[in-house]
């Protein structure tokens, strides 16, 4: 998993994103996948980012991974606590509940890019979580 600072050529907001790696982000970028938090424009590049040159010590960098997954742990668990998982009949789902075919909750579960696009064109709020999201129980 790889954290990039993220600035809209729009409005200048700057906000990162969560990606596998850098090819991913270069690919959603590509697809205009990516949107400003701000002012919804897929117009997005990479902001400055600072290397990491200390390697003195793993001692930060342990903890700096352990505390992203000790956070990322966090949050899985209040997703799926908190959200409905609709598994990959995730995109049908979102629909019914934009269009008011269903009662307005909290859903997650799995999408393809297209299908991520599709809710994207019509308007329909999505975020990738930082971590998988089928359910193993």
């Amino acid at each position: 998993m790889i954290v990039f600072n993220l600035k809209c050529v729009e409005c200048d907001f700057v906000f990162e994103g969560w990606f596998h790696n850098s090819k991913e982000y270069d690919k959603q970028n590509k697809k205009n996948l990516i949107n400003c938090p701000s002012c919804n424009c897929s117009n997005i590049e990479k902001g400055l980012m600072a290397p990491n040159i200390n390697k003195k010590s793993n001692a930060k960098k342990h903890m700096l991974k352990k505390s992203v997954a000790s956070n990322i742990s966090k949050l899985k668990k209040i997703v799926e606590q908190n959200f409905d998982y609709v598994g990959e009949k995730f995109t049908e789902e979102a629909k019914k509940i934009k269009y008011g075919e269903t009662k307005q909750r909290s859903i997650y579960g799995e999408a393809t890019l297209e299908q991520t696009k599709e809710l994207m064109d019509e308007e329909i709020d999505v975020v990738p979580l930082p971590f998988s999201s089928k359910k193993t129980n």
